[in-house]
């Protein structure tokens, strides 16, 4: 008995799937032609500008000399006349004698403060074992008392 009502059952979905497929396809919705234009969201990071990387592409060549690499990347901040600050940071990978840019929300390096041109429309960063190393080397502050008795 259970069998029988089994049976009816699947050929009533049948019936009923054969009957849809039957259907002219005018009746069906048609999808929309022209798919809805989708704008690509930019990232956090995303220069607003293509001046600024023309800009920091040059200004880097003039003064490459200055940076202090780490593993081939260093940081740098790029003065923005519009903010009057160095707001747009990048990373710059070097490779060979090409160098690549990515902007970066904020350097997470810290700036060099000594021996710097005011003037110079960047600011290098270094990494902070390379600052304690220059700094104790530089500075009377970072050196231990001696220990040495005088004589």
């Amino acid at each position: 008995m259970v069998g029988f009502i089994i049976g009816a059952l699947f050929s009533l979905g049948v019936q009923r799937e054969l009957a849809r497929r039957d259907q002219p396809k005018s009746a069906l919705p048609q999808p929309p032609t022209t798919p809805a234009k989708v704008e690509p969201q930019k990232s956090v990071t995303a220069i607003k500008d293509r001046t600024s990387l023309v800009a920091i592409e040059n200004i880097f060549v003039q003064y490459e000399s200055q940076a202090v690499w780490r593993n081939d990347l260093t940081e740098v901040a790029l003065w923005n006349a519009e903010t009057n600050k160095f707001s747009e940071c990048f990373e710059v990978m070097r490779s060979g004698d090409n160098y690549y840019f990515r902007s970066l929300p904020h350097l997470t390096r810290p700036v060099i403060r000594h021996n710097v041109d005011p003037d110079l429309p960047l600011r290098f960063t270094e990494p902070e074992d390379v600052q304690l190393k220059r700094l104790k080397e530089t500075s009377s502050i970072w050196l231990p008392p001696t220990t040495e008795p005088n004589r």
